[in-house]
């Protein structure tokens, strides 16, 4: 079972604390590592709810220097950073805390790159020529509102498209009060968008051993808590459960750059202003339609992994991707009869028949993206344009 190549390069730098009170060794661990002076990034709406207070504590009895920036918006840009490197160079600081997912972690890996060398170096970032240069340490406590970008080398800041291996987070922290319960519809995007990432990496041709286990991972603990987070989002474990998820498909997603599905979910989502989760989970099925046919595809792999260890024994032969379609076709009902405004199809979020011209040449330009076949991704644009669940 998971057959995959002999030698094979793997990374995964970022050291992991999760689970109660995670958050409480945030200051020996940036202590570790000759940081005394932070800097913590977070948007208004997640200080709103708490979050600058629940950080204050975590620190209360350290003898660290904490600074707050509670003002990232969700499309941060150049001149944002430029404001920040500013306020990190004149206050002293050493170190950044990155708290929120999506725009916070852009904002957060932009402004490492810049006070760990010169502003210059986004350039060399977004021309992929930044690769070993050492940053200043980063901490990521992410919440359920993902971007996929968290935990990875890449990062969209406006126009710029940064490419780094050492902008991954050195540390990360996912402890049930930073990983606050979100709205059924951001839950659910986060979610598939991750289990996208998960998927595409076990089909990828280039997975082996260490993306195997860590995409296995994250389709599993997304398949088990995923329904019961929307019925109950309360449930501080299972919410910890998807935001763990989202660290091992990033990972894979890191190691072998995104499919087809996760590229094309990307571009639609930038000309309907979409979430990109919502779009992917309606192309799964079809894309994982198109595997059918190839001998190298790993179905029975694919069905362990959503389907789980019981109903892959008991279902014995015929396992195959029809089944795992199946799966993913019931996840995507229940989702639709939890959530009113669920799309249906692609034809649901405001795409137009024409667009579906342009949207191939669109996908090709997604940050973090592996070889995708054009004549593939204008098929699965015409399947899932002519479908509805």
């Amino acid at each position: 079972m998971f057959q995959s190549a002999h030698t094979f390069v793997f990374c995964s730098p970022a050291k992991v604390l999760s689970g109660n009170r995670a958050l409480e060794n945030l200051p020996v661990e940036l202590a570790g590592m000759d940081a005394c002076r932070p800097l913590i990034l977070t948007t208004a709406g997640l200080a709103a709810r708490g979050m600058e207070r629940i950080m204050a504590a975590a620190f209360a009895d350290s003898q660290l220097t904490v600074g707050f920036f509670a003002g990232v918006p969700p499309c941060p840009d150049r001149e944002l950073v430029r404001a920040l490197y500013g306020l990190y160079r004149d206050r002293g600081h050493d170190s950044l805390i990155a708290l929120g997912g999506g725009p916070v972690l852009t904002v957060a890996k932009a402004l490492n790159i810049a006070v760990s060398g010169e502003p210059e170096d986004l350039e060399a970032a977004a021309a992929g020529t930044l690769e070993s240069k050492e940053l200043r340490p980063l901490t990521a406590i992410p919440n359920l509102d993902l971007s996929g970008y968290e935990m990875t080398r890449y990062a969209d800041l406006a126009s710029l498209s940064l490419t780094a291996p050492t902008a991954i987070p050195r540390l990360l922290v996912l402890d049930h009060r930073t990983v606050p319960a979100e709205d059924r519809k951001t839950t659910a995007a986060g979610a598939l968008l991750v289990l996208t990432q998960a998927v595409e990496a076990l089909l990828h041709p280039g997975r082996n051993h260490l993306t195997d286990a860590y995409a296995y991972g994250a389709t599993r603990f997304i398949m088990e808590n995923l329904r019961m987070v929307i019925k109950n989002p309360s449930d501080r474990r299972r919410r910890l459960a998807l935001a763990n998820a989202a660290f091992f498909a990033q990972t894979a997603f890191d190691n072998l750059c995104g499919g087809k599905i996760f590229c094309l979910g990307m571009a639609i989502s930038r000309r309907c202003a979409i979430s990109p989760g919502l779009i992917m989970g309606l192309l799964i099925p079809h894309g994982l339609l198109m595997e059918m046919d190839r001998e190298e595809t790993p179905g029975k792999d694919l069905f362990l992994a959503v389907g789980g260890a019981e109903d892959y024994a008991l279902t014995g032969e015929g396992i195959g991707i029809r089944k795992t379609v199946d799966r993913f076709v019931e996840l995507l009902l229940e989702l639709q009869s939890l959530i009113p405004d669920y799309p249906r199809s692609i034809r649901d979020i405001g795409l137009k028949k024409s667009d579906l011209e342009e949207l191939p040449g669109a996908a090709d330009e997604i940050t973090g993206r592996g070889t995708l076949d054009l004549s593939e991704v204008r098929y699965l644009l015409d399947k899932a344009w002519e479908t509805r669940f």
